[in-house]
């Protein structure tokens, strides 16, 4: 298939267009500035001159594609107004077709899950931060109504590589000595390795079902001091961390202290998907963080 990326020169971008090459497929990737396109470049994916903020640019180039794949990390003012307008330009390009669309989330989502595994059916309490993402999944998932094979993919907390939210651990522990810690640290994070997250997203691209999410987690259960720990052995500060309260950070302290467990059932049964990277202890302590160039 030939396969538009929305948002492939990011760190999850990154690794789906990876996923998706390996598989076969033809990427092309949508890139706003110089760098952008250097960049894709230089790992032969081809460039589209695009920008999810100005949303028309999408529609000719989503009309294009047999599947899009929308992985943007939006960093405007209003990230809700630019993921919505982009939206609607990609259902515009792709509305009628039958072509795939799939829309990629977190799984933030969710808000706090308590003990029992949160499921795609289980009913979603969002932090303030996401309460508005709601309503991108349901714009996406109105998609199949006009013609799109559209399906949202709903990602823990990516790692590898050294990039990802979990190298603020490395940085801080390398930084001033401990590894610094958002809340008490007693909360879990639901994780996935961002290869695995690649792979999954190529699997949903191929043969996931219209209508549905899926969760992309595996199947570990850290809490983030557990977490921070783990990354402070691998920066060589002998496990040492420091905590600061949530509410410094504002509504982004309020995600990072959620506690949450997650099932990937779904992905496992319909996609055939299961992970097989080491875990994000084993990464931060003794894997591509201990040398990466934070």
């Amino acid at each position: 298939m030939k396969v538009l990326i929305v948002g492939a020169t990011g760190y999850v971008g990154t690794a789906i267009d990876e996923a998706l090459r390996r598989n076969g497929h033809l990427t092309f990737g949508v890139a706003r500035s110089d760098a952008a396109f250097e960049k894709l470049k230089a790992r032969a994916t081809t460039a589209v001159s695009a920008d999810a903020a100005k949303p028309q640019s999408l529609v000719k180039a989503a009309a294009s594609a047999d599947a899009v794949v929308y992985a943007v990390n939006v960093t405007d003012a209003d990230a809700y107004m630019v993921d919505s307008n982009a939206l609607r330009a990609i259902r515009k390009g792709l509305g009628g077709t039958e072509k795939t669309f799939v829309f990629v989330n977190s799984a933030w989502i969710y808000g706090r899950t308590g003990d029992e595994p949160a499921a795609e059916t289980t009913p979603i309490n969002p932090p303030s931060m996401f309460v508005r993402r709601v309503e991108l999944e349901r714009a996406t998932l109105e998609m199949t109504r006009l013609g799109v094979r559209s399906l949202i993919v709903r990602s823990g907390i990516a790692y590898g590589g050294g990039g990802g939210l979990p190298a603020m651990f490395v940085q801080s522990a390398r930084e001033r000595g401990a590894a610094t810690v958002v809340g008490d640290g007693k909360n879990r994070w639901a994780t996935i390795a961002v290869n695995d997250l690649g792979r999954l997203i190529a699997r949903a691209v191929e043969s996931g079902r219209p209508g549905r999410a899926y969760n992309a987690v595996n199947d570990d259960r850290f809490s983030v001091l557990e977490i921070a720990e783990a990354a402070s052995r691998g920066a060589g500060c002998g496990g040492a961390t420091t905590t600061v309260p949530s509410e410094i950070m504002g509504q982004y302290g309020e995600c990072l202290t959620l506690d949450q467990v997650i099932s990937a059932e779904r992905a496992k049964t319909d996609l055939g998907w299961t992970p097989e990277s080491p875990s994000i202890l084993e990464e931060l302590e003794n894997g591509s963080y201990a040398t990466a160039l934070i």
